[in-house]
């Protein structure tokens, strides 16, 4: 008897007939399929349970004044950046006068993230991100985000786009204590 195994229904990956959990994006795999991720171990061994404490990885000190401070999970050093306006995340494009953290030395074709994958803008109460169309998805915490919505996050909420995971720090800014 031949029984074909599960398909996912976000990444059309073939998993085993008894999975309960898509062994290539970390979406269930049920019978009434939702758009959460399952908080488990993907193939690629990160894990994709929100960081208990994110401080460890990044140095709160020197994330800049209206910037971030961004680790990638399995990465040696994370990234700190001052966000003017906003910054697209992913893979170089011909586009020069976008401002974009290039994740390609991070293998991040291969972790399926796209050339304009993500962008994180900043708001007057902190930052927000928005998925560009991007081809494996984009997800805030465990929540595949809709394409081209804004979604506002916490200062050390985890990001994930395609298999590739970050974790996003950033001073609040309280309203009134701008600098002019």
């Amino acid at each position: 008897m031949n029984i074909s195994g599960k398909i996912c229904h976000i990444c059309n990956n073939e998993n085993a007939y008894t999975a309960l959990v898509c062994s290539n994006c970390g979406a269930m795999l049920e019978e009434n399929p939702t758009r959460k991720v399952a908080i488990t171990e993907n193939t690629s061994g990160q894990s994709s349970a929100p960081a208990e404490n994110v401080e460890s990885f990044i140095d709160v000190a020197l994330i800049p004044e209206e910037g971030v401070g961004i680790y990638v999970a399995g990465a040696f050093k994370p990234y700190y950046l001052h966000i003017y306006k906003e910054l697209i995340i992913g893979r170089p494009t011909d586009a020069a006068l976008e401002s974009i953290l290039d994740l390609t030395d991070l293998d991040a074709a291969n972790m399926g993230v796209s050339r304009r994958h993500a962008m994180i803008r900043r708001t007057d109460s902190g930052f927000e991100v928005v998925d560009l169309s991007s081809r494996n998805g984009t997800w805030l915490n465990a929540e595949r985000l809709v394409p081209n919505k804004s979604y506002p996050f916490a200062s050390g909420s985890q990001l994930r786009l395609g298999r590739l995971r970050l974790f996003v720090i950033y001073r609040t800014v309280l309203k009134g204590t701008k600098k002019n």
